[in-house]
């Protein structure tokens, strides 16, 4: 398994997407400082799982994002993705069959960060999975960043100890041993929450198993009430569709008698329709035939009645005359007998008038006395209630009385027995022991708490003075990373300057070589001479053209460039050239200039009057700005190895007594600990002696307190006892006064009695007597108003006949008129009149015929309708009836759904001598049976069964519980056994590996490992070294380069014992000499054959030693960018040019 490429987009300074294969064993990644290089290594790490933003020289994990630059903007995500080849099959698990694996982990700008694994998304923890064990990891031995030598050497043994384990391949069962033991913590918790919540839920059961026994005895009734209603419902619905059928055969026989009645009345309906036609048709006939007739008469009559009124006309008004006289007499009699019983009325009414009012004065009187009797007799009754009310109310008193007093009494009794309980308490109470120990505790922890503040002022002090000691190494520290930091790039511009020095020296520049300027100066010089920097010095001008200096003619003339030329030949023209500071003194000059004068300044800017030149890039770098840099990096070489120096002696001395004040923290926190834990106990016996005695004071006051309370209870008791008898007695009293009194109520109330009924008896015969005088009195006075009216109406009888009479008298005359031919008339119309006559009686024969039928029709007709509408009368009781039993059966059909019954379900089950009664007390017995249950819980046989179920699932999870406690403890002995046996035995063989490799690496010397503890599980790791020569008493002492070749001896030992796919090196040769840098690349090489190496250097050596280099360039400002160079290939390609 290798690592075959990265894919990098807007991580860091890799902003646009790039890949950066990595198709060799050793790739050496290349490039100016601050380019980015780091960042290859940092991406490797965040990839594998890295969660720290400080291990990624960040605050925060969004600043792995790029962030912009002065031509570029922020982007809105960084992702990394790791390409590996795993044609070996060396990852386990699923992947084993994969030859290629891709692993890749995107962050946003909102801190969201996702794991893909191949393409699917996946958790952080199956990355860390898949590579436990191998050696990689986000800080595993495989990754050896910038400083992380110095530090894998001066680690903690614990840290340490976790490159072995590593190595060992049991991190992945430290992972799970660590998870296992949270799974035996939370099942312990599980098993004691378990343990609380079944104790709990076995009571909750009892009590839940009885509600619910009367819930099924309650169900059980009510379904038995449920089907006795049913039953009850179907019973009466069977009587009612019983009753409801006989109803309806009856209706449909009064129906089909109803049809056939009112069939034979319609059929004599138009009988008699026809004969009433008939009859109207003949009365028509009828009434023509009588109107002749009656014409005739008429006529007839008219003729007769004017003979006759001739005739009797005399005789009429002599018989009136006649009649009018005798009518007069009479009225005159009756008058008169008329007046003689008016006289005798009113005189009897004379007579009643006084007997009248005498009898209504008797009954004003018997009703005044009356009405005395009865108000006495009332308030009698009135005070009867009163006296039953407070007899009533007396004897409850005294009985309430009774009851208090007896209740009183026992309390009394209690409150005896519960005083000399509290006695026997009190006595039995003592505090003196306990506040005696009380004292002897306090005591104790005074002490203790003195000895406290001496050892946490000890502790303090050596806490600080650690942390001030830290402080100072930590600074220390930077200060030599920055040292040596300055001082390689110090040597390294050095080493470049010298370089390029000798390189030009082998060139003809003569005129270079001997000049020596002013500090400062030098890039001024490089710009005006140009082209004639390469010149040579020549006595005089050659003949033949060439590019020569000769020797000055003049003398540098003040305030021109060639006063900054303190040696050497130079140019004529300096002379003309004016100085100046900066460039706006330089400007200000060019008015002033001359012809041919010029000016130039310090930046490199050369004005003329109308010209103006800037220094361009080569002549930045030219000949004489590298000599005059060489001669200040000597000053600043010098300064910074003996600044370096002094820091390194600095770093040692603190070290030592950052060590010395760690070891006395130590054991000064040992002691604090063991006073705190001695405090804390004696706190804990004062605390608890305080509680006892707090509640022995408590106990005792209360003790007191209900004493007192007794004492004042046993007062109020007696005092109260002593009130209720007192008012027993006057109780007692009452009641025989009222006694007394009920009697003398019961005389006056017996004698009232009587005198109200004889008062009632004569005023009842009064009232008789009143209303017979009464009654005679109106009959006579409505005699009296009759006879009157009678006696009017003869009076005017008496009037009109008298008048009657005079007319008469005038009318007595005889008639002129002739009588014959009234006869001759009278003849012809008795002719005509017989004729009709004739006709007339046949006509009424007929129609009497006819309507004789039609008679006999209609009282037929009136039969059949009398038979009708009892026969309609009784159809509508019997569809009463009908409709009564089929509301009441719907009604039963209807209580049966609503009782969720089906009836085909129980007829069956019914018998068929089903008594309504029998159901009905059935039914009652079933509800007074559900009465007697009392308040039911219905809930509780469904919560039961609930509770039952979850206690057996508990009960089931708990013995699941155990045994997975069982398994995971004896998982737990598993793998620290084996862990202890891979640990020792990776211990063992990695500190062979070091023993070997170090004298190989040193060139001689020793190294070898040590364990802290004898516990394999817990114990630390620590290392030591002596190199050739020294006799160091720890690994401290060493210098820097000591430190990591040790540090890379370690590694490799670690990596030959168990080699990661690949191993990262970033810088790990700086701190190294050439020799030992050779000795770091032949290790590699070596080590190279099974592990692919990829590695930062700045080193020439390392870089030779490489088969791809990988530069890294930032052209673009604030933007890498990568690359590849194959060191065979382009070897290859010199060898052919």
């Amino acid at each position: 398994m290798r690592l075959k490429q990265i894919k990098l987009s807007g991580f860091k300074s890799f902003v646009d997407s790039t890949s950066v294969p990595f198709p060799q064993q050793m790739t050496a990644v290349v490039g100016p400082n601050g380019c980015g290089k780091s960042n290859v290594i940092d991406a490797v790490r965040w990839v594998l799982g890295e969660s720290s933003a400080k291990n990624l020289r960040g605050d925060a994990m969004t600043d792995v994002i790029f962030n912009g630059s002065s031509q570029r903007k922020p982007v809105s995500q960084a992702s990394v993705e790791l390409v590996f080849e795993n044609t070996e099959g060396r990852l386990a698990g699923g992947l084993a069959d994969r030859s290629e694996i891709a692993i890749k982990r995107i962050v946003t700008r909102d801190a969201q960060s996702n794991y893909f694994l191949n393409g699917s998304k996946c958790r952080r923890r199956d990355i860390t999975d898949i590579f436990l064990g191998t050696g990689l990891g986000p800080r595993s031995y495989a990754i050896i960043e910038q400083g992380m030598i110095s530090r894998l050497i001066e680690s903690r043994p614990q840290e340490l100890r976790v490159f072995i384990e590593e190595a060992a391949g049991i991190s992945k069962y430290k992972e799970r041993r660590r998870e296992t033991e949270n799974r035996i913590k939370h099942t312990r918790e599980n098993l004691d929450r378990l343990a609380d919540v079944r104790e709990e839920l076995g009571k909750n059961i009892e009590k839940l198993k009885r509600q619910a026994t009367a819930a099924q005895r309650y169900k059980e009734l009510k379904a038995q009430e449920r089907k006795l209603k049913a039953e009850l419902t179907t019973i009466k619905w069977l009587q009612y569709s019983n009753r409801l059928s006989t109803l309806e055969q009856q209706l449909q026989q009064q129906q089909t008698e109803l049809e056939k009645f009112q069939s034979q009345e319609l059929g004599d309906q138009r009988v008699l329709l026809e004969l009433k036609q008939q009859a109207q048709d003949g009365r028509q006939q009828l009434d023509l035939v009588q109107s002749r007739f009656y014409q005739q008469g008429a006529t007839i009559s008219r003729l007769e009645q004017q003979i006759l009124h001739q005739r009797q006309q005399q005789q009429t008004l002599s018989a009136q005359m006649q009649q009018a006289k005798h009518s007069l007499s009479q009225a005159e009699d009756f008058i008169a007998t008329e007046q003689a019983q008016q006289t005798e009325l009113q005189q009897q009414l004379q007579q009643d008038g006084p007997q009248l009012a005498l009898l209504s004065e008797q009954l004003d009187e018997l009703t005044h006395q009356l009405q005395q009797l009865e108000d006495e007799q009332q308030q009698q009754q009135q005070a009867f209630q009163h006296w039953q009310q407070q007899h009533f109310r007396l004897q409850q008193q005294q009985q309430q009385q009774q009851l208090q007093l007896q209740n009183q009494q026992q309390q009394l009794n209690q409150v005896q027995q519960q005083q000399q309980q509290l006695e026997q308490e009190t006595t039995e109470l003592s505090l003196e022991p306990l506040q005696l120990r009380i004292s002897q505790l306090n005591a104790e922890l005074e002490h203790t708490t003195q000895l406290l503040q001496q050892h946490t002022q000890a502790h303090s002090q050596a806490q600080d003075d650690l942390q001030q000691h830290e402080q100072l190494s930590r600074q220390l520290e930077a200060e030599q990373l920055n040292a040596n930091s300055e001082l390689q790039m110090l040597q390294r511009e050095q080493l470049k300057l010298q370089q390029q020095q000798k390189q030009q020296d082998n060139e003809q520049q003569q005129l270079l070589r001997q000049l020596q300027v002013k500090p400062g100066w030098a890039g001024a010089v490089a710009l005006v001479l140009g082209q004639l920097q390469h010149a040579a010095v020549a006595p005089q001008l050659p003949e033949q053209p060439a590019t020569v200096v000769t020797a000055n003619k003049q003398p540098a003339i003040a305030g021109t460039l060639a006063e900054v030329i303190l040696a050497g030949v130079y140019p004529e023209s300096f002379n003309h050239i004016l100085l100046a500071e900066t460039l706006t003194g330089a400007q200000q000059s060019v008015a002033a200039l001359k012809a041919g004068q010029s000016v130039i300044c310090q930046q490199g800017y050369w004005l003329g009057s109308n010209w103006a030149l800037l220094a361009s890039a080569a002549a930045q770098d030219s000949y004489l700005l590298r000599q005059e840099r060489l001669a200040q990096l000597i000053t600043e070489l010098a300064s910074a190895e003996q600044q370096q120096q002094s820091i390194a002696d600095q770093l040692a001395a603190q070290q030592q007594a950052q060590q010395q004040a760690a070891d006395t923290l130590q054991q000064a926190q040992h002691s604090l600990q063991q006073v705190q834990r001695q405090i804390q106990q004696q706190q804990t016996g004062v605390l608890l002696a305080q509680q006892e005695l707090q509640q022995a004071q408590k106990l005792a006051q209360k003790l007191a307190t209900e004493r007192e309370q007794l004492q004042l209870r046993q007062a109020q008791l007696e005092e109260s006892i002593e009130q209720l008898a007192l008012a027993q007695e006057q109780s007692a009293e009452q009641l025989l006064e009222h006694e007394a009194d009920q009697q003398l109520l019961h005389s006056q109330s017996g004698t009232q009695q009587q005198q109200l009924q004889q008062l009632r008896a004569q005023f009842e015969h009064k009232r008789s007597q009143q209303q017979q005088l009464l009654m005679q009195q109106k009959v006579a006075e409505q005699q009296l108003l009759a006879l009157q009216q009678s006696l009017q109406r003869a009076t005017a009888q008496q009037q009109q006949l008298q008048e009657q009479l005079n007319q008469l008298s005038n009318k007595l005359q005889p008639d002129d008129e002739p009588e014959l031919m009234l006869q001759e008339q009278l003849q012809h119309s008795l002719l005509e009149r017989e004729e009709a006559e004739q006709q007339m009686i046949a006509q009424q024969e007929l129609l009497g015929a006819t309507e004789q039928q039609i008679r006999q029709l209609e009282q037929g007709q009136q039969g059949i309708v009398q038979i009708l509408n009892k026969k309609r009368s009784e159809l509508e009781e019997l569809r009463l009836d009908s409709e009564g039993y089929r509301v009441r059966a719907n009604n039963m059909l209807e209580l049966l759904r609503e009782q969720q019954a089906s009836m085909k379900d129980i007829l069956p089950q019914l018998p068929a001598d089903a008594e309504e009664a029998l159901w009905q007390q059935q039914l009652d017995k079933t509800i007074d049976a559900v009465g007697r249950l009392g308040p039911i819980n219905l809930a509780a046989i469904e919560e039961y069964e609930q509770q039952a179920e979850r206690k057996q699932y508990l009960d089931a999870q708990n013995n699941d519980l155990t045994s997975a406690m069982e398994t995971l403890e004896t998982a737990i002995r598993k793998i620290d056994k084996e862990t202890r046996q891979k640990f020792k035995d990776t211990f063992e063989q990695v500190n062979e590996g070091l023993k070997t490799l170090f004298p190989k690496v040193f060139g001689g010397g020793s190294a070898y490992l040590a364990l802290t503890e004898d516990d394999l599980l817990e114990t630390g790791v620590t290392i030591m070294a002596r190199p050739p020569g020294k006799k160091n008493s720890t690994i401290h002492l060493l210098s820097g380069g000591e430190k990591a070749l040790t540090a890379l001896s370690l590694v490799f030992s670690i990596f030959r014992l168990n080699p990661a796919p690949f191993c990262m090196l970033d810088e790990v040769d700086a701190p190294l000499d050439d020799a030992n840098v050779g000795r770091f690349c032949n290790l590699v090489r070596e080590m190279s054959e099974t592990v692919q190496f990829i590695y930062i250097s700045h080193n020439k050596i390392a870089m030779e030693m490489a088969a791809q280099l990988m530069g890294v360039t930032m052209q673009e400002p604030g933007v890498s960018r990568v690359v590849a160079v194959d060191v065979d290939d382009a070897v290859k390609m010199a060898a052919a040019s």
